[in-house]
């Protein structure tokens, strides 16, 4: 597998004989395999999360397939999912959990792999805030992730959010303390790369540094996963 990230939640993962694009809203998309059947995911309505410029890219794509959370509101046609359903698409299965901000999570079974991308499902703990809220998040959250206990995930894109300032890696850790995964990528930093490198590199989340990619700029690639 060759992952790219694009920016924010976007990543491009390139398999053998497909392409996964999930939560594009900004940044530049690689060139991509005309011979390969593309997948594009969108896990919510959030501006962060969905751009209808995706749809654009049916003009140079002609194997295209849209997967999208259906809260999204749109003309165009696509595979509208909602939480806790499962389909088969082709060769590729797709599941969702539920997010406990807007949508859903996907967790895609292709060529082998188990890939997981979560969306805005996260421990969401903000400082200040009631109580009984963050409860809230913090129990959806973990009722979600129970769902993924025992699954054998080869990737993973998960949030490491700065803007919930000491409890930015509380949905991270976790996940990684729940789940058995082999290659995680953090994502939603709004552009404060340097989060990943202070996670990694701090007692937040060093002993995590085989598993967890530092993510440095748009455009970084990852190979040979």
């Amino acid at each position: 597998m060759k992952i790219t990230f694009i920016e924010h939640s976007g990543f491009v993962l390139e398999m053998e004989n497909i392409v996964l694009i999930f939560d594009y809203y900004k940044g530049e998309i690689p060139p991509l395999p005309q011979s390969k059947k593309i997948y594009i995911f969108a896990s919510h309505s959030h501006g962060d999360h969905y751009n209808p410029a995706i749809w654009s890219l049916k003009k140079q794509y002609e194997n295209i397939t849209y997967i999208l959370s259906d809260d999204i509101e749109t003309k165009e046609e696509a595979v509208f999912m909602h939480p806790h359903e499962k389909i088969q698409l082709d060769d590729m299965e797709v599941e969702t959990l539920k997010s406990n901000d807007l949508g859903v999570a996907f967790l895609v079974y292709a060529e082998g792999k188990c890939i997981y991308h979560g969306g805005d499902l996260n421990w969401w703990h903000w400082n200040g805030e009631p109580e009984e809220d963050n409860l809230y998040y913090k129990n959806t959250f973990q009722e979600e992730i129970k769902l993924l206990e025992g699954k054998e995930i080869d990737v993973a894109f998960m949030l490491l959010d700065p803007r919930q300032e000491d409890k930015y890696c509380w949905g991270m850790n976790y996940f990684l303390e729940h789940v058995h995964v082999k290659d995680v990528f953090p994502m939603h930093c709004f552009g404060f790369y340097n989060i990943t490198k202070h996670y990694l590199h701090c007692e937040d989340g060093r002993k995590w540094n085989q598993i967890v990619h530092e993510i440095t700029g748009p455009g970084q690639v990852f190979e040979d996963l």
